[in-house]
């Protein structure tokens, strides 16, 4: 943590946060705040117990012992701050352990020091991390055992030093073992709360890269599945475009340059298209693929695309006017079936196959800068909505002579 932000951090949160690192998981930490908050209760209960031993006593074993008690919780501390956690865990419940025995020798049971087994019982699994679960579990066991021998031969622990009061020491031990236990849930809700929120938090930025890269629908599968199957769609209809020239302009201005100019220009694609209803597929150079009809049923999915298309085109001739570069885009339209899936295992990549993606690319291809190119299979989808204007048959490199039309601007 950089120094400004330590100075801001109230000591008390800097002492609850000894120990915590940025690489431990969100539980780690959590385990490790407990710990601390713990080992501080335990010096606070003992520092009281010593002051009121001194006030109400003349035996220095007792207020001496609760001293030296305080200070060996103070070293749970030290250890987390050393990176040292499950010493830290294991002093703290050893020292808890210790002190019931010295007490109960002490005092004897009457002064109802067998309560904090409690603390004995419930702290490990809060303290502990996980990779030391069994010891956890074993200092929870051994809480257990103690409270039970305690209780079974209360008889056998009489006081060796009967000067205080026993209604008093129970009334104080029982009370403030129980604020300590209240304490340590309270905190331990707390924490978990925050660690929930985060954990949300840290959700919600998963799932929105999730989305734009993939699909809804994929990405639903993915994460419940791990795995998604290959979908055929029936009624689909692919927009591509790529700029006129873009290969001499790639040799004339720097690459940075060049980089930015796309980013800005497809950064303003990805909202026409969402706001269009339509899905973005991919990237790649200067070619941008999108398509709609992947989620459900589109009725519209042909007009879809080429209002799209018509604010894409709108935007770049608003923006050439304000640019030193002037992009021309061609744009293709063309309408069928695809098959869409995700491809690889590490870097998701999805993608859509079949021959109307192929006729897409040679309806862009075959287009002019600043005009809409449709295939006849999506004039027959839109003629009745839009405007167009008939080019006759075209030939397109691997697939012959195409019916291709213009969209007329209104």
């Amino acid at each position: 943590m950089p120094n400004s932000d330590k100075s801001k951090t109230p000591i008390s949160q800097r002492i609850v946060d000894i120990g915590a690192n940025k690489e431990f998981s969100i539980t780690e930490n959590r385990y490790l705040r407990i710990t601390n908050i713990a080992s501080i209760l335990g010096i606070l209960f003992m520092v009281m117990w010593m002051i009121t031993a001194f006030c109400i006593s003349d035996s220095p074993i007792l207020y001496g012992s609760n001293g030296l008690l305080a200070l060996m919780f103070s070293f749970v501390l030290i250890f987390n701050g050393k990176g040292w956690r499950v010493l830290a865990s294991t002093w703290f419940t050893a020292t808890s352990y210790i002190g019931i025995i010295l007490f109960l020798y002490l005092l004897g049971y009457s002064s109802g020091v067998w309560v904090i087994c409690f603390i004995i019982i419930i702290t490990p699994y809060m303290t502990f991390p996980k990779s030391a679960r069994k010891l956890a579990i074993g200092f929870s066991m051994l809480g257990v055992l103690t409270l039970i021998f305690s209780v079974t031969f209360q008889s056998k622990f009489n006081p060796h030093y009967d000067v205080l009061d026993p209604y008093f020491l129970q009334m104080f031990n029982i009370s403030t073992t129980g604020l300590i236990c209240l304490t340590i849930a309270w905190t331990l809700s707390v924490l978990i709360d925050r660690s929930e929120e985060s954990l949300r938090v840290e959700q919600k930025r998963s799932d929105d890269l999730l989305h734009n890269i993939l699909p809804v629908n994929v990405a639903r599968d993915l994460k419940e599945t791990g795995k998604t199957v290959p979908k055929r769609h029936k009624n689909v209809t692919i927009l591509f475009t790529d700029f006129k020239g873009f290969t001499e302009l790639v040799a004339s201005i720097p690459a940075i340059t060049l980089v930015n100019e796309l980013n800005d220009i497809f950064g303003r694609f990805d909202e026409i298209v969402e706001e269009a209803g339509v899905e973005k597929i991919e990237t790649i150079g200067d070619a941008y693929m999108a398509a709609c009809g992947l989620e459900e049923a589109v009725k519209d999915h042909a007009i879809n695309c080429i209002k799209a298309a018509q604010q894409m085109l709108s935007y770049l001739e608003e923006r050439n006017k304000k640019h030193e570069i002037k992009w021309r885009m061609r744009v293709g339209v063309h309408s069928g079936p695809i098959v869409a899936g995700v491809v690889g295992k590490k870097k998701f990549n999805y993608d859509l196959f079949g021959d109307t993606v192929n006729t897409a690319s040679r309806m862009e291809s075959s287009g002019e800068p600043g005009k809409i190119n449709i295939s006849e299979t999506t004039y027959q989808l839109v003629k009745n909505d839009i405007s167009c204007e008939t080019r006759e048959k075209i030939q397109a490199k691997g697939k012959g002579e195409l019916e291709m039309y213009f969209i007329k601007y209104s």
